[in-house]
């Protein structure tokens, strides 16, 4: 059975601000400072002049040097326990239904969930990890396990699939807009609510209507790359 591996990570978690910090600020309607507010100016500054490796470097010194630190570390050790223990509840049927859904068997089997101290979550496919904040109740951070989760499952087996016929922008616009499933099919799974990006509401209504009708994930994603090369150019 597929497991979620829970953890703090310090090298993860100045990965993630570097990773963050470097990203397009207005990235799908977002106002840049929930994406960055987070990073004092000084440090930020820094970190975009810097190259990645030396950036991540710079941000593992400020956060072990943080005199919050040892605060950090205890809220963080209570808030990942907690986080465990829900999700191990509901853990075997969302494997179980996301494996139905998308007509694909969960192609992993240690997934690695990293807590960061930033207030973004972003993901990696290489290495099967994505991320939970520390500063998310832990409503919205079982909402992202189950979307972090079903985005690695989407790219998986149907990344290439897309990529024959959308841009890689597009492909990643179809894989955020998509996650409105989660709120259709998985609702009694988890307490939370997944919103989607500003700019995805529209397509993510039109994915819906379709969706609605026919829920076999294979018809539904050519339908869906249709629609998303008509819908975002």
């Amino acid at each position: 059975m597929p497991k979620v591996n829970f953890k703090y990570d310090f090298k993860k978690d100045a990965w993630s601000w570097v990773l963050i910090a470097k990203g397009k600020q207005d990235k799908w309607g977002m106002d840049p400072k929930q994406r960055i507010g987070f990073i004092p100016q000084d440090l930020l500054g820094k970190i975009l002049a810097y190259d990645r490796k030396s950036a991540e470097l710079l941000v593992l010194k400020y956060l072990a040097s943080n005199p919050k630190q040892k605060m950090y570390r205890l809220v963080i050790g209570k808030q990942l326990k907690v986080v465990e223990e829900i999700w191990r509840k509901i853990e075997p049927k969302y494997f179980k239904r996301l494996a139905k859904i998308t007509q694909k068997p969960i192609f992993w089997n240690n997934f690695k969930c990293c807590l960061t101290t930033g207030r973004m979550c972003p993901y990696s496919p290489k290495e099967k990890l994505f991320m939970i904040s520390m500063w998310q109740p832990i409503s919205a951070n079982i909402s992202t396990i189950c979307h972090e989760i079903l985005h690695l499952q989407f790219l998986y087996y149907y990344g290439d699939y897309c990529r024959k016929f959308l841009s890689e922008q597009q492909k990643e616009d179809l894989k955020e807009a998509i996650t409105f499933i989660l709120n259709t099919d998985f609702g009694d799974l988890f307490a939370g609510y997944d919103h989607g990006y500003p700019n995805h509401q529209e397509l993510r209504e039109k994915l819906k209507s379709i969706w609605l009708k026919d829920k076999n994930f294979k018809r539904f994603l050519d339908k869906a790359i249709k629609i998303t090369k008509q819908s975002i150019q």
